[in-house]
């Protein structure tokens, strides 16, 4: 029983251990702060149940290996509660500076990463990085806490909680210390200080290996100020490094990305400046297995449309149709094609470019029309984009032979938004997080009931009336709020009926007017089984003596308001990713009916194009004028008598033997 009470009060304490506040500055490097966690092993220690003299190097190892083969066998939540056991446990007090011990406190922030608990992750590392810049684990939890900073997009938080564990006088290490100017050109560049983000980027060292990342957003500094050279400058620093240089291997995986933008970057550099031919090398630089290939292809086949080397624009957007036909750019290539037919003056294949392109969009824009006014599909839509868009991020993309359906061109049209994926994770996370809610409430609860007051080891089924009246009034209120998510639920059962004229219009509005009364008579009742639950928690902590059950009691009641606000923040989440897919599925419709206007007057032209060539080959030939694809039939004809016959050769031409004597 011991060991199972101290894995669970271990890995749910986590909870609140992920939510604790940000050091302060200190001015000597502190000790590592203990989390809250230590408090159950104090008390756990003064009943008996822990042992400090258990503790020594060979278990520390032995529990420390079990922690990593839990961790690299993708463990990571079983893995964070086995490393607690050893960085908040009185058995390893003593061992703070082993190698070891050092070695569980980062792997701790690594495990909760993993697991997806940032904030507790940041806290873990904090105890790596308060140990300063000679700590053997300094350098590699310097660079986790960043890479969560640019995964969670908080950069000046990240920063200021990093910067937090700086003991006076202590001096970074230059990676450090590029890393950390990094950020605060990050934090620059959201505020709009392009001055100070690219000041901060410049003190980034080559060996750094954000280095191609900051040069890479000085290029888009000066792209943004219209200093076309020096951007393109900046750009090329990065495109023309060898992959064979030594400055190379200082990077990690988004090095490669880096330099596929800055090749597009440049590409479209050079077309801005109407350096087509430079345009069209920089395009062609980016490599076959890289997923901006679509995007290149297509631009430079504008490139070379603007040029007027008709034959390579044409050549190119049959390329991109063959290989991508279902890449975000197939709309816009198809009136490109047919726009490079109408500079040739071949009208009719323009006509038939112009014919195809909407005959394939015209579905399209029809289905992103029904997509937009129907939430359950947009919410399908945007799943598979999801799913698409990992398993391209896995390097999954296929290059060629995908199928020319309405749902996959539809599909291939959407472009996900950064922001959006960002969303969609914190949803997804928060929606783990509500549903494990209910269970950990009720593990908390249950912990508090086996234990009877502070007597060894002791347990009890009884509870106090404070804990009887919290965990009525909790349960109130929970019932309660998955009668709001039944009441949601019906009215899109209701509204789904309505789209798909199964419900008549008459008795969808009385049904409608029905569950809208319901729901704000069941809202009030959850505001005032709300009060009762936080009066309730309230008289349960008040004025709590020190022990293992108040500790108890009060993680009751942290559990019970996490439960709630991870509701109400996937409620809120949800709503803002609603509203985003239905801006992004509208933008993609305008932009797509768009382009199927201009397909059919494209058409127009084509049409308009050939009867003003047939208008001018009956004027030329009125005239005496013959048109020139006649000019070589009628000299042939011309020099054949009218009594003699012209018999084409029928024969093989031989190459001359001699060819090249010269």
């Amino acid at each position: 029983m011991r060991g199972s009470l101290l894995l669970l009060l271990l890995a749910l304490a986590g909870v609140a251990h992920a939510q604790a506040p940000p050091p302060a500055q200190a001015d000597d490097a502190p000790a590592p702060k203990a989390g809250p966690t230590a408090a159950y092993f104090r008390e756990l220690e003064k009943l008996g149940l822990v042992d400090a003299s258990t503790g020594s190097q060979e278990t520390l190892r032995r529990e420390l290996d079990a922690a990593e083969q839990l961790l690299r066998g993708g463990a990571a939540a079983d893995a964070a509660v086995a490393l607690y056991t050893i960085v908040e446990s009185p058995r390893y007090r003593d061992f703070s500076d082993f190698v070891e011990y050092q070695n569980a406190e980062y792997y701790l922030g690594v495990a909760l990463h993993q697991a997806g608990a940032t904030g507790g992750a940041l806290d873990a590392l904090e105890r790596v990085l308060r140990r300063g810049p000679e700590a053997a684990y300094y350098g590699p939890a310097h660079r986790r806490a960043v890479d969560l900073a640019i995964e969670t997009r908080d950069f000046e938080g990240v920063l200021a909680r990093i910067q937090a564990t700086d003991a006076k006088g202590t001096v970074l290490t230059p990676n450090a210390a590029g890393e950390r100017a990094y950020l605060r050109g990050r934090v620059a560049y959201v505020a709009g200080d392009f001055t100070a983000a690219e000041g901060a980027f410049a003190q980034i060292s080559k060996k750094s290996r954000l280095y191609s990342s900051a040069l890479y957003l000085r290029g888009v500094i000066r792209t943004r100020k219209g200093q076309w050279k020096d951007a393109a400058a900046a750009m090329c620093e990065i495109a023309d490094t060898p992959d064979d240089d030594r400055f190379t291997f200082v990077v990690d995986e988004r090095y490669f990305t880096i330099k596929d933008l800055a090749r597009l970057g440049l590409g479209r550099l050079a077309h801005e400046m109407a350096e087509y031919e430079d345009a069209y090398y920089h395009y062609f630089q980016i490599p076959d297995d890289s997923v901006h290939l679509p995007d290149a292809l297509f631009e430079a086949a504008w490139s070379m449309y603007q040029k007027r080397e008709l034959g390579t624009a044409r050549d190119l957007t049959s390329e991109l149709d063959r290989t991508f036909p279902n890449s975000p750019v197939w709309p816009e290539a198809g009136l490109l094609a047919g726009y490079v037919e109408l500079a040739d003056c071949k009208f009719d294949d323009s006509r038939k470019h112009y014919d195809r392109l909407i005959a394939e969009l015209t579905p399209v824009v029809a289905e992103l029309d029904r997509i937009r006014k129907d939430p359950d599909a947009r919410g399908e839509l945007f799943r598979r984009a999801t799913e698409r868009w990992r398993a391209e991020a896995l390097g999954m993309r296929q290059s060629g032979g995908e199928k020319k359906d309405v749902t996959a061109r539809v599909l291939g049209l959407l472009r996900l938004d950064p922001g959006f994926l960002r969303l969609h994770d914190a949803v997804t996370g928060m929606r783990r997080a509500a549903g494990e809610g209910p269970g950990i409430v009720r593990a908390w609860s249950a912990l508090a009931r086996r234990t009877k007051g502070q007597q060894v080891g002791a347990v009890s089924g009884e509870t106090t009336i404070e804990q009887d009246e919290a965990a009525d009034a909790a349960a109130v209120e929970l019932d309660l709020a998955r009668l709001v998510e039944e009441v949601g639920r019906a009215r899109k059962e209701l509204a789904r009926g309505k789209r798909a004229g199964t419900v008549p219009a008459d008795v969808a509005a009385e049904e409608a007017a029905r569950l809208a009364e319901l729901e704000q008579r069941v809202a009030t009742a959850r505001l005032r089984a709300r009060a009762l639950a936080d009066q309730a928690d309230a008289a349960l902590t008040a004025d709590a003596p020190a022990g293992l059950r108040p500790l108890l009691d009060a993680d009751v009641v942290a559990a019970r308001r996490l439960e709630r606000r991870s509701q109400e923040m996937l409620t809120k989440l949800e709503r803002q990713a609603e509203v985003l897919s239905q801006r992004m599925v509208e933008q993609l419709y305008r932009d797509t009916k768009k382009v199927l206007d201009k397909a059919r007057l494209g058409k127009v032209d084509a049409v308009i194009g050939q009867k003003r060539a047939l208008d001018i080959k009956v004027q030329d030939l009125a005239a005496g004028r013959f048109p020139a694809e006649l000019h070589g039939k009628l000299w042939e004809q011309g020099l054949i008598g009218d009594d003699e016959e012209f018999w084409p050769f029928q024969g093989e031409y031989w190459a001359d033997e001699y060819e090249g004597w010269r």
